[in-house]
């Protein structure tokens, strides 16, 4: 049992680390400028942010729906398209089943962040990355492992005040090859759920993407 909560914890530092990294990483990439732009504007814009989320694991009959931290960073270049790093995690609450169901993402992709409505700005997303999984027995003898993952996401941000836009989107992940122990055969696993948080955007006030 030790060595499964060592295990669980290692993979929550990872997580961890790998979002910090982002969030530090990318203001710095913001602060180069090639020779040819010296004196204009570099056209990367920046954000980043932190809430919550409230999943389904996509696990049997028992229902698990656990809620968890998560973190995004997001580099935009132009009107829409830009770059997207986020990690979030099902460690919390849910029924008996789900104390046993703990997972953390990394992901990373393209995102869109599209034309405003008012105060209102769609976001669309694609993403691929890892993912680190306990969960209850699946018929392989294994309790933990990691895989790669891809996700579709849509949302929307609301220029709450200042540089702060409030963040609610949904996200359908993939975890394939993932062993069934009701079907005993290998097919994806389809986590899924709701983010929402706070995103600050850096440079002018109000700044629309």
């Amino acid at each position: 049992m030790s060595a499964k909560l060592t295990g669980v914890k290692w993979a929550g530092a990872k997580l961890a680390v790998a979002v910090a990294v982002v969030l530090v990483s990318i203001p710095c990439l913001a602060q180069v400028q090639p020779a040819g732009t010296a004196g204009k504007a570099f056209p990367l814009k920046l954000s980043a942010g932190g809430g919550m989320n409230y999943w389904s694991g996509d696990w049997g009959t028992a229902h698990i729906n656990r809620w968890g931290p998560s973190a995004w960073a997001t580099a935009t270049i132009g009107h829409c398209l830009g770059i997207n790093a986020e990690g979030h995690s099902m460690i919390l609450g849910g029924n008996d089943a789900a104390s046993r169901y703990k997972l953390f993402v990394g992901e990373g992709g393209l995102i869109c962040t599209s034309g405003y409505w008012g105060r209102l700005q769609p976001i669309y997303k694609g993403e691929v990355g890892f993912a680190s999984l306990t969960q209850p027995g699946n018929g392989t003898g294994h309790l933990h492992s990691t895989y790669g993952t891809w996700a579709v996401g849509v949302g929307l941000e609301y220029h709450t005040r200042g540089h702060w836009w409030t963040r609610v989107d949904y996200t359908y992940e993939a975890i394939p090859n993932f062993h069934s122990s009701i079907t005993n055969q290998n097919h994806t696993l389809n986590p899924r759920g709701i983010t929402f948080g706070e995103t600050y955007r850096f440079g002018a006030s109000g700044t629309r993407f």
